[in-house]
């Protein structure tokens, strides 16, 4: 049938007697039960997770390498020779700057690990990530370790302090390519993780 109306044409099709020629009206519900700010909220807590995530990994992989080495060091000179005089040595002239490099050393992983997560999460390689974390913990530790050996050592300050500069350099170095750089790669492997906010949006779609 054929309805003609001034300029314009109507035309009306009878049904078809094949069903699955019949187009059918489909519809599609999306349920959004997150607002924005639900959204907002669950990505600033993932965020947060995955911060702490990486300071308690830089502190499990960190302290346990780094103690070791600084009762190594006291006690292996010890251990090869048989004689404890160069031990004693040792802890005579560094023994307050000891304690105060594992102090300084616990407070440098926890801002380390921070340092890397930002670092990962911005996209740096492992290598530069690493290298950011190695040089800014053993800053710390080095520089308090010399703080308090020119406020507790009275004579040759600068001596006292070439041991402690050259270990900086050896460290960071050393640090970089080891501890600092399985440090890295296991923060990038928590950031990696796929994020609550992601699941719980694709549970909602």
């Amino acid at each position: 049938m054929l309805v003609l109306a001034s300029t314009k044409v109507v035309a009306c099709l009878p049904a078809s007697d094949f069903p699955s020629e019949n187009p059918r009206p489909q519809t599609r519900n999306f349920p959004y039960t997150n607002t924005l700010a639900t959204i907002s909220e669950l990505n600033a807590k993932e965020m947060e997770k995955k911060l702490k995530q990486s300071i308690l990994t830089s502190y499990l992989i960190g302290a346990p390498i780094g103690i070791l080495t600084v009762i190594a060091t006291i006690w292996i000179p010890l251990l090869l020779t048989g004689e404890g005089l160069l031990t004693i040595v040792i802890l005579g002239t560094y023994g307050i700057s000891t304690i105060g490099l594992v102090v300084a050393f616990l407070i440098a992983l926890w801002i380390g690990g921070k340092l890397a997560y930002k670092n990962i999460k911005n996209g740096k390689s492992l290598l530069l990530t690493s290298f950011k974390y190695s040089t800014v913990v053993n800053l710390i530790i080095w520089t308090t370790f010399c703080l308090i050996v020119g406020l507790t050592v009275a004579e040759e300050k600068f001596l006292m302090m070439i041991p402690p500069i050259i270990a900086f350099v050896v460290c960071t170095i050393l640090t970089t390519f080891t501890i600092g750089l399985l440090i890295s790669y296991v923060i990038r492997r928590i950031n990696n993780k796929p994020t609550e906010l992601k699941n719980t949006v694709a549970n909602t779609v």
